[in-house]
């Protein structure tokens, strides 16, 4: 039985711009499994949504980047992810790429434990 793929496409000429959110979204969540406080997790997705409801890339991923310039292991799968999906990134997949970011924190809260 296959699984379900989510990624943004768009045809521009003849290339596909493909981005797929799933693996986005996974590799930030592998990334900050290991990140031990809730409070600073909460705080840099309350930042990068507000950077979102501002539609403001920039500031984005100038939250996003300095979150992630650590020189651990973990957070390499994500550097590859945002290495290979930044360029070709068209401003309407911004939303998307940028939610499929938060969750996969979001997903990492310990929930109290």
């Amino acid at each position: 039985m296959s699984e379900n793929v989510y990624y943004w496409q768009k045809v521009i000429g003849s290339e596909p711009l493909t981005i797929d959110i799933r693996k986005l979204k996974e590799a930030a969540e592998d990334s900050f499994k290991n990140e031990k406080s809730d409070s600073y997790k909460q705080k840099l997705v309350y930042d990068l949504l507000e950077a979102v409801r501002n539609n403001d890339q920039r500031e984005f991923f100038y939250i996003l980047l300095k979150a992630i310039n650590q020189p651990k292991d973990n957070f390499k799968e994500l550097w590859s992810r945002l290495k290979e999906n930044y360029d070709l990134m068209p401003e309407q997949a911004f939303v998307n790429f940028a939610y499929s970011i938060i969750i996969g924190i979001m997903a990492t809260y310990s929930g109290g434990e």
